[in-house]
């Protein structure tokens, strides 16, 4: 039998032998934590390229159309015919009264407009003639009642008009044109109608056969 001295040098020994506990698992620990921090690192630069692209994308996407603002613009009226216009209103804005064959001379506010013209623009017009049912010589002699009471017609009118294509270079006041039958044109310009770049080419109103003479244009 081997003694007790034989049997604790085999324990040795074989203690001796047998690689330690820590020896084994630190080399792991560190590998594995290689490896993470390898993995961590990685995955950071994809994710600062990333990163990178969104931003370089947001950077070329072109910016949307900027919203162009209204114009406000005043009011002018011209009338053609040969009756007065005894007040008219553009969009529920008072314009004016105009005589026979004249207008220009004021400008009302205001108006809003887009700065570029489309085809769906239009405004809501309302307004009143008036003219003498006979020559006024003939009624020269009566009072003002009497004149009016006997022989002035007025009438009432309503009508959407399209308004005409302008430049945004080139605006001015919006105007409204009287023209025979109640006709309307609105143009939207820089200058009355009597210049010559004016997109009208009607000239400045004059009439075309002797009208009544003394009719008024004050509000009745």
């Amino acid at each position: 039998m081997p003694t007790i001295s034989q049997r604790r040098g085999d324990a040795l020994s074989r203690a001796r032998k047998r690689p330690p506990c820590i020896g084994a698992v630190v080399p792991w620990l560190v590998s594995a934590s290689g490896s993470a921090i390898a993995g961590l690192c990685t995955l950071g630069r994809w994710l600062a390229l990333a990163g990178v692209l969104s931003l370089l994308l947001t950077a070329c996407k072109p910016d949307a159309p900027k919203k162009e603002e209204p114009v406000t613009v005043g009011i002018t009226g011209y009338n053609f015919t040969n009756e007065g216009v005894q007040r008219y209103f553009v969009n529920n804005t008072y314009g004016s009264n105009l005589p026979p064959y004249g207008g220009g001379g004021a400008t009302s506010c205001c108006v809003s407009l887009p700065a570029k013209w489309s085809p769906e623009l239009k405004i809501e017009l309302t307004w009143r003639m008036g003219d003498w049912t006979v020559p006024y010589e003939q009624i020269a002699h009566l009072s003002t009642d009497e004149q009016l009471k006997c022989c002035w017609k007025v009438r009432a009118l309503a009508k959407t008009v399209s308004v005409e294509p302008y430049q945004a270079d080139t605006m001015g006041s919006l105007q409204v044109f009287f023209l025979p039958e109640d006709e309307i044109k609105v143009w939207v310009y820089l200058a009355g109608p009597q210049n010559p770049g004016h997109p009208s080419r009607m000239g400045y109103p004059a009439p075309s056969a002797p009208s009544h003479s003394g009719e008024p244009t004050n509000d009745r």
